[in-house]
């Protein structure tokens, strides 16, 4: 495959797109079709209809455009699945940048809905002329630290040896979004645990979000702005080890190295190597079971694998026979993109879909290692049944 044609998810609209053959291989892997059936909502009928509307053979009516730029979840699955490494959610990106309506159709759901994306509002509140009730954010924080309150899960992981051949190392913590604005106590974990293993943690130095979310919604201007001050952030830190517990978050940091952000030729090398996983820094750092253990507990694997899995590794050493992990049974859990703000019904259907999957007992537990799937997967889940990042059962 040459060059051109390398996936470019969460690049949006970089390099030449080949043209859709419509073999179909996207749609077993899009958890839309797969949650709903409905053919519609799959990247092929997106990638057909956008290719029959640029050739003027067909006109878009309001629902049919609406749906081609809202429904899509950015897992990216449809890049993995098509022999041309064509990708769903850079096309819709690019359809969303080009409407110029779009910024503002997405505040008004935001705000309506109390949603949840509010590092995308914020900014899309700034891009937006007039008076923007700021005073909303507050509220999406207060939905999103109160969801699914109960079922975190207790601590049963206790450190008993660190892992310190990092030890001396300098290091930043970026948290995402979630974490900084809704969920601080994954981040002083996060912070107890490098300092353990010797690594020095230097103060926050000013970064913001990783920019995903702006580039799904088709801000590229403003995502890249994002990006930018995130590097210049990392720079004043002294270009130290970055250190990320969330798959999208990584995700999205591992592709700067791939775009015109600014990054010298002799910065590209140290920030790839640099962005490293709390779970690959942990090594081989043992832990005590305690008595709070499940019996058993299932592991959620982001869509975002870019962003390493590395968790995955740790957990079956540490949670042994209890962690249970199938190869075939790795389900979206519906919070990607905007679906969430503007299909909430389909983002439901889908989280529905991944429970039903998993079929978790009362007293069984659910842990991944992205934010988004985390504030999901405990909105949706049956009583009894705790959900969290994994950085919560460590105690």
């Amino acid at each position: 495959m040459s060059t051109e044609l390398t996936p470019v998810h969460c690049l949006h609209g970089q390099g030449r797109r080949p043209t859709c053959i419509l073999c179909g291989r996207c749609l077993p892997v899009c958890p839309l079709f797969t949650a709903t059936g409905r053919e519609e909502l799959s990247p092929r009928a997106k990638f057909f209809l956008a290719k029959a509307v640029g050739e003027g053979r067909a006109e878009l009516s309001a629902k049919a455009a609406e749906m081609l730029a809202t429904a899509c979840l950015s897992c990216g699955r449809c890049e993995d699945a098509c022999p041309l490494g064509l990708c769903g959610p850079d096309l819709v990106a690019e359809i969303r940048a080009a409407h110029p309506g779009f910024a503002g159709m997405l505040w008004k759901l935001w705000v309506e809905r109390a949603g949840l994306a509010w590092p995308l509002a914020m900014t899309l509140g700034k891009l937006l002329p007039g008076n923007i009730p700021i005073a909303a954010v507050s509220r999406a924080k207060g939905a999103l630290a109160a969801l699914g309150a109960g079922k975190a899960p207790a601590p049963w992981l206790f450190p008993k040896t660190f892992d310190t051949r990092q030890a001396g190392k300098k290091a930043v913590i970026f948290a995402g979004c979630v974490a900084e604005h809704a969920n601080p106590r994954w981040k002083a974990e996060a912070a107890r645990l490098l300092e353990g293993l010797g690594v020095e943690v230097l103060p926050d130095p000013g970064f913001t979000c990783c920019g995903c979310t702006l580039g799904h919604a088709g801000a590229p201007q403003a995502q890249a702005a994002m990006q930018q001050q995130n590097i210049e952030a990392w720079r004043r830190a002294g270009r130290p080890l970055m250190v990320v517990f969330c798959a999208t978050c990584r995700c999205g940091l591992r592709a700067y190295a791939r775009k015109d952000l600014g990054l010298a030729m002799d910065e590209l090398g140290p920030w790839r190597e640099n962005l490293v996983s709390l779970a690959e820094l942990l090594g081989d750092t043992t832990f005590e079971i305690g008595q709070a253990a499940p019996p058993a507990v299932r592991y959620h694997r982001p869509c975002h694998g870019a962003g390493g899995n590395q968790d995955l590794s740790l957990l079956r050493r540490i949670m042994g026979e209890r962690l249970v992990f199938r190869e075939n049974e790795t389900p979206c859990c519906g919070f990607g993109g905007l679906t969430k703000l503007t299909h909430p019904d389909l983002s439901e259907a889908v989280a529905k879909n991944a429970l039903a999957i998993y079929a978790p007992k009362p007293g069984e537990q659910i842990v991944t290692g992205c934010s988004g799937c985390v504030t999901q997967l405990r909105a949706a889940a049956p009583d009894g049944v705790g959900v969290g990042h994994w950085l919560e059962t460590i105690g």
